[in-house]
């Protein structure tokens, strides 16, 4: 969950595990929240709750496309220009069945796709990953603290209580 150590010892320590194995931490800089969209699908499924499930595959769309403005704008704002994305997406259900739509959105906003090489070659990934928190921030926010630029993560919207409701069911 994008967590790399609540301390330096213990980020350092990470890094250091995974470097020595041949890992390469692949940074993310869109988040939408899907696993908790998931869950709460898969109730809907297995319930063959299907009213329940059209609403959230609608819902869930909608709050990407938020989220993929979202992060273009706060990466914008730290970076003065839109560096290229990788959008963290998990293997799940709800992504098996929404991937073509999910796709569209980034079409729909002229986005191109391009490899991971590719991406990662823009300046913005070679920040050094030296941000330590107790939680697992999105790079954009820790690109923000590493630079100082000052953001408002509130502005950040989050799936809707119901969906959470649901997946407490």
């Amino acid at each position: 969950m994008n967590h790399t150590g609540d301390t330096a010892a213990k980020h350092d320590a990470v890094a250091a595990f995974l470097t020595q194995r041949g890992y390469k931490v692949a940074v993310c800089t869109i988040d939408n929240e899907d696993f908790v969209f998931d869950r709460a699908y898969l109730l809907m499924l297995a319930r063959k709750d299907n009213a329940s499930a059209e609403r959230l595959r609608s819902e869930y769309l909608s709050y990407t496309g938020t989220q993929i403005d979202y992060y273009s704008s706060l990466n914008k704002q730290v970076f003065g220009y839109e560096p290229p994305h990788v959008m963290l997406l998990h293997l799940n259900r709800l992504n098996a069945d929404t991937i073509d739509s999910v796709l569209s959105l980034f079409e729909q906003r002229h986005y191109m796709f391009v490899g991971l090489d590719k991406a990662e070659a823009d300046p913005a990934f070679a920040i050094s990953d030296t941000f330590v928190t107790p939680y697992g921030w999105m790079w954009g926010y820790r690109w923000a603290a590493e630079r100082h630029v000052k953001v408002n993560g509130n502005l950040e919207a989050e799936p809707s209580a119901w969906v959470h409701a649901y997946g407490k069911q």
